[in-house]
């Protein structure tokens, strides 16, 4: 089977000529995902549809039709296109632009009707507009909503979504500026709120809409050389799965395929990267499901295939899972001519989750799902730095809060452990900060150095998938203003700019008895070194700590404290009884 994407326009919307007949079609899809829905249900979504009619009947959206037919539509993407829905989110999608655009309805008037979980949906989804702002503050505003709304209530985001879905579906109406502008937003912020959710089929509608619609000559054109090829690899596939089906039949391996294209916004992406279309060879990729709930079985499978053909790659997105809940054994292997054919091999539910996300996995009750794993305290947190942003950084504040949400939501994710083997999972490009605050404030904001693997590392050090991490503390020692250089993590950033913001440092209250000084060490860089030396110095008289532990040696420069040069030279000669120290001196 072969699973294709198109463009997806609505042309001509069926709704808007007969309302008896869209409230009909709009109950019959309902009643026909949910045949148990009680008539009461029944009751109170024809209410919501004829409560959107009635305040939205007087208005006409650009394609011509009556506004209320375009909340309709998105109800019945809900329904239908999603893996998810219920009857509060899909009266929250009729009424969805009501408390926006409507200057007679209001939360209080929602809630009335329809109960206070229906009207936080709709408060959820509505835009954020303040009269004396501009767009961009404005446009701040509602990411942070948005955000709030990816913690507290995922049907927010879904029917966000599906309204996007729509409107993208819908966007040739309008003006080519208007149109850009909206496809530009899509592809950098819808886009990425399908993909954590593992809405696959959402994300590449709107990826290819919105690479329509910015650059309407490069997608025709990736179009239709792709089309010419497709002939030509679709007759290759079935030889080449061919070969697999015979492996995995003599091995009894229960199994189908699925057949999936590389969509024109992923191969354009590849082209991006500096390779033309007469480079790329792998355009397919071959799904193997396996007809098992083992995962012990996808393993089982890529060693019979990798014994059969010659394996080049090879990807474990079952033991690392996506940040998308994504598993599949991916490989690339040579098929019987020599080109290379992507293999995505994975369980009966892993393929589930594949096609449908997060729905798959959870049940979700009442709609209440934690989609990112953050804290309510650290959630407050994020949300109160937000605003402080948009107070004091203005229209710079929407870059800022996009770059920290697509950083700590949207990124993929950093699997770090400790010396217990405990983990913990931080943004790509965390450094050892990064982790020390992941730990706490507290130890983030007198970290001086750590370890990463065994080897002494610096506080900007950027952390790889799978490290083992100990972090090096002193409480004398604070934040330093070029430290937001060296975070990308939301509990760093907000812990750094809390301490600045706050202007209260801890101050030792023996520090005007106390001389200060730096000490370069240098030694061999052994198992301990360093738990030695801040053992022979005290972590109470460290200040900062500065290693280069790259090579055989040890060498660091060491800010601490004493009352006197007795107890400096003290200090020295403890620091000369370590194994391995070669010289001390004082810089």
């Amino acid at each position: 089977m072969e699973i294709l994407f198109e463009l997806e326009y609505e042309e001509d919307s069926p709704f808007g000529d007969d309302l008896e007949k869209d409230k009909e079609f709009l109950l019959s899809v309902y009643s026909k995902k949910y045949p148990f829905a009680s008539q009461d249900d029944m009751m109170i979504l024809s209410n919501a549809f004829e409560f959107c009619h009635h305040h939205h009947k007087d208005v006409i959206r650009k394609s011509g039709k009556s506004y209320y037919t375009h909340p309709l539509r998105v109800a019945i993407i809900l329904i239908e296109e999603f893996p998810y829905s219920d009857l509060q989110s899909v009266c929250a999608c009729l009424l969805h632009d009501t408390i926006e655009d409507v200057e007679t309805v209001d939360y209080e008037l929602v809630s009335k009707k329809f109960g206070e979980d229906v009207a936080s949906i709709v408060d959820g989804v509505t835009k954020i507009s303040f009269d004396d702002s501009s767009k961009q503050i404005n446009k701040a505003h509602t990411y942070r909503k948005i955000f709030m709304s990816l913690i507290k209530d995922i049907r927010v985001i879904l029917i966000k979504l599906a309204d996007r879905l729509h409107n993208m579906r819908t966007l040739h109406y309008l003006k080519p500026k208007k149109q850009k502008l909206i496809a530009d937003e899509t592809i950098n912020f819808y886009t990425p709120l399908a993909h954590k959710l593992g809405l696959s089929k959402v994300k590449m509608e709107l990826e290819n809409l919105s690479f329509y619609f910015i650059d309407q000559s490069t997608y025709e054109a990736i179009k239709d050389a792709l089309a010419k090829k497709q002939m030509e690899f679709l007759s290759y596939i079935k030889i080449f799965t061919d070969h697999i089906h015979e492996s995995l039949e003599a091995n009894e391996v229960d199994h189908t395929f699925s057949v999936i294209h590389k969509q024109v916004y992923e191969i354009y992406k590849i082209m991006q990267e500096g390779k033309s279309l007469s480079d790329i060879s792998n355009f397919y990729s071959i799904v193997i499901i396996l007809e098992s709930v083992d995962a012990k079985d996808c393993y089982t499978a890529h060693g019979i295939l990798a014994n059969a053909f010659n394996s080049i790659n090879f990807i474990d997105y079952i033991s690392n899972p996506r940040i998308d809940w994504y598993k599949s054994l991916y490989s690339e292997i040579y098929g019987p001519d020599g080109r290379k054919v992507e293999i995505l091999i994975r369980t009966s539910e892993m393929e589930k989750i594949a096609e449908e996300g997060f729905a798959s996995v959870y049940k979700l009750g009442e709609g209440r799902i934690r989609t990112i794993n953050i804290s309510e305290e650290q959630s407050g947190q994020w949300a109160t730095w937000m605003e402080e942003m948009i107070e004091s950084r203005g229209e710079e504040a929407i870059q800022i809060i996009w770059n920290s949400i697509k950083v700590n939501v949207f990124d993929s994710e950093l699997t770090i452990y400790d010396k217990e083997g405990n983990l913990r999972n931080l943004p790509q490009g965390s450094s050892l900060l990064d982790y020390a605050f992941a730990i706490s404030n507290e130890t983030g904001i007198h970290c001086i150095s750590g370890k990463v693997n065994g080897a002494v590392r610096d506080i900007a050090h950027r952390l790889q998938n799978g490290d083992q991490v100990e972090i090096i503390k002193s409480p004398h020692s604070y934040p330093k203003p070029d430290w937001h250089k060296f975070v990308v993590s939301n509990p760093a950033v907000i812990g750094i700019y809390n301490y600045f913001k706050s202007q209260i440092v801890s101050v030792d209250l023996h520090a005007s008895n106390e001389n200060e000084y730096k000490l370069r060490i240098l030694g061999e860089d052994r198992e301990e070194m360093l738990r030695h030396i801040t053992e022979a110095i005290g972590q109470t008289n460290m200040r900062s700590i500065n290693i280069d532990s790259t090579g055989k040696m040890f060498d660091g420069i060491i800010s601490l404290s004493t009352k006197n040069k007795d107890e400096l030279n003290l200090l020295f000669a403890e620091l000369f009884k370590i194994d391995g120290i070669r010289w001390v001196s004082i810089i």
